[in-house]
């Protein structure tokens, strides 16, 4: 029983733990909200959402659009929903596929 239990707090505590950590995770940025970039790699940038006073934001969300969209679809949606729009941020694959358009973050 004992170790039933251990076992049982053990994988509650480990997917509390993932359900915490995801919820920075670009699939829950809105329009408004600061990002970090995680990663120089272009493929894979961890996007993070993090809070606009952290010394860490790097962009501002100005669009979520749902939906996977090529590189150049992206550009034109990204340009009809935020004309100063800097960088295109797509993900698909990993629950709803979507696109963020983003630009510079500066305080």
């Amino acid at each position: 029983m004992i170790r039933l239990a251990v076992v049982i707090v053990v994988a509650a505590g480990a997917a509390i733990f993932s359900y915490i950590s995801s919820q920075d995770d670009a699939d829950t940025a809105k329009v408004g909200d600061c990002m970090h970039r995680g990663s120089t790699s272009d493929t894979d940038p961890k996007l993070e959402v993090v809070k606009c006073s952290d010394s860490k934001a790097q962009f501002i969300v100005l669009a979520k659009i749902s939906g996977n969209y090529s590189r150049t679809e992206a550009d034109t949606k990204c340009a009809a929903a935020a004309k100063d729009f800097q960088y295109q941020y797509t993900q698909t694959g990993k629950g709803s596929d979507f696109l963020l358009c983003l630009k510079d973050y500066s305080k």
